[in-house]
């Protein structure tokens, strides 16, 4: 009879085995989602999910596969995003109010405009400037919206009405920034003209002394409390400004360069600012003394976001990268998130798991933010992204970019994939495409649409797999909204202009009756530009 002495000795030699195992078979699902990675980049989508649903079942937890399937199957399903359709010229910036349920956008084309964020619908007329409109914000009720302008004024309007309240804000150049105090009373602006000031968000009237500066002010940013700000200037200075006794705090703090960024941490505590010196600091915001080493770019830093406990920090730049940094070591903590051209920004979700980046190569990307891994598919438009934004409950991605495009998309969910995930897959890649090799069992196909349509469940997984076997006229526009095809369909067929016809006929596919009147309306269009001409 074998000694416990003996088992266990075998036992210990078992382990380093059996974690040798785990080891390749993790290599084997990392090599699989590559594989399939380059198959999806490339357009070979059908392959594309048959080999994440073969790296999935390899490795099913903390594996990105599972994102990536998440948005192939929601593109073949349906081909459709919500589109806010109305600006004629680049879109500049984009922002959602703080409940998630309007968005307001800022163009080229002189215009800010509010949308609904779940419909796509116009709320207000447009709201009306002589010159571009370069930035816009919700205020923290979402009951006003603050515009700032090329034409050197800076705006506030009411949501409800679409009008102006108080006065405009006068500048003798652009103004280029434009920002509510969290208490909604104040607004702060920064300009061209090298000045920075702050308002009374009603009124519109001055409520401090001009701050000057020798150059441009590019960012300006209040702290939680609204009893601070602290600017971002082309003097290479950020200052942080006591606004109860209308003065400069401490000594400034300096870069090298141009400051892009200059924002306070969630907590007050602490300033995060992002130069044209290729660093971004990390400051105490009572003292201005550093609180972390430079992080460290290979050129410009353009912005720098904190997460939600500043516990990182987020970092896009001129170098074609964004990257993720430690906040209290200063170390990166996952490779680069590479692009082919600048990254203009980037951004945390709410919940801090997820990146996403705006870039001049034309693409909106997601990211996963603990490995770095790509957790999307680049997004792509006809010119440089502007924004790249998460809505507040983390659901949704708002994209917008110069070729007049504002499109919101559903993020995947951060909750482990369910066994089910890779069969669907699986199924879905056989579906486009006909391969003998890759025909799956009928009964279990079945079994597996019934099984996902009876579910009860709440969980995003569930929700997800009703919506994916719900009926086409039924069915919403993408997994996390509410919004049915055909609704949208009537929204675009309402606006009636060339381009939403188009999107429209192109998501009636399987409904003839909705074709036939897209058609009808499409040739009286026709006809109406040929009589004209």
């Amino acid at each position: 009879m074998r000694s416990p002495l003996i088992f266990a000795h075998l036992g210990l030699v078992m382990l380093p085995l059996r974690l040798a195992a785990e080891d390749l078979q993790s290599m084997q699902a990392r090599l699989k989602f590559l594989h399939a990675l380059n198959l999806a980049q490339d357009g070979s989508k059908p392959e594309a999910l048959r080999e994440f649903a073969d790296s999935l079942r390899l490795k099913p937890n903390g594996n990105p596969a599972s994102a990536l399937i998440f948005e192939l199957l929601t593109e073949l399903r349906t081909n459709s995003r919500l589109l806010l359709r109305g600006h004629k010229d680049a879109v500049l910036h984009a922002a959602y109010s703080a409940d998630g349920t309007k968005i307001v956008t800022a163009s080229a084309d002189h215009t800010a405009r509010v949308w609904d964020a779940r419909s796509g619908r116009q709320l207000t007329s447009p709201l009306q400037h002589d010159d571009d409109v370069l930035m816009t914000e919700f205020s923290p009720d979402g009951a006003f919206v603050a515009t700032s302008s090329e034409d050197h004024t800076a705006r506030v309007w009411d949501v409800r009405t679409g009008k102006p309240v108080g006065v405009p804000m006068q500048a003798r150049n652009s103004i280029r920034y434009v920002t509510f105090s969290p208490d909604g009373r104040l607004i702060a602006t920064a300009s061209d003209d090298r000045i920075a000031r702050i308002w009374d968000a009603r009124a519109g009237l001055p409520v401090s002394p001009v701050i000057r500066y020798h150059g441009t002010v590019f960012s300006i940013n209040f702290s939680p409390d609204s009893s601070k700000v602290v600017t971002g200037t082309a003097d290479g200075v950020a200052d942080i400004l006591d606004l109860k006794g209308n003065r400069v705090l401490n000594e400034p703090i300096k870069h090298n360069n141009n400051i892009f960024t200059a924002v306070f941490s969630s907590d007050g505590n602490s300033i995060l600012t992002a130069s044209a010196d290729s660093t971004t600091r990390v400051w105490d915001a009572k003292t201005g003394a550093p609180q972390s080493v430079p992080l460290h770019h290979g050129y410009w830093t353009l912005s720098a976001a904190f997460n939600h406990d500043a516990s990182r920090v987020v970092t896009a730049s001129w170098d074609h990268t964004a990257r993720i940094w430690d906040t209290r070591t200063g170390k990166p903590l996952t490779p680069p998130l590479q692009h082919a051209d600048a990254v203009l920004s980037a951004a945390f979700s709410p919940d801090g798991r997820f990146v996403a980046t705006a870039s001049r190569d034309h693409t909106a990307r997601i990211w996963d933010a603990n490995t770095g891994e790509p957790l999307s598919l680049p997004l792509r438009t006809r010119d440089e992204v502007t924004t790249a934004i998460f809505s507040p409950s983390g659901s949704s991605l708002l994209v917008a970019s110069k070729d007049s495009s504002v499109q919101v998309l559903d993020a995947p969910t951060y909750e482990p994939p369910p066994g089910w995930l890779a069969d669907l897959a699986e199924f879905a890649g056989t579906q486009t495409r006909y391969d003998a090799s890759h025909v799956l069992d009928p009964a279990k196909t079945k079994l597996l649409r019934e099984q996902l349509v009876s579910s009860k469940g709440s969980g995003p997984w569930d929700v997800f797999g009703r919506w994916y076997f719900a009926d086409s006229s039924i069915r919403p526009i993408s997994p996390w909204s509410t919004l049915s095809l055909e609704k949208y369909v009537e929204s675009l067929i309402a606006l009636g202009d060339r381009e939403s016809l188009n999107y429209a006929s192109s998501l009636s596919q399987d409904h003839p009756a909705w074709m036939i009147k897209i058609a009808k309306l499409q040739s009286e269009r026709e006809t109406a530009a040929h009589s004209i001409n």
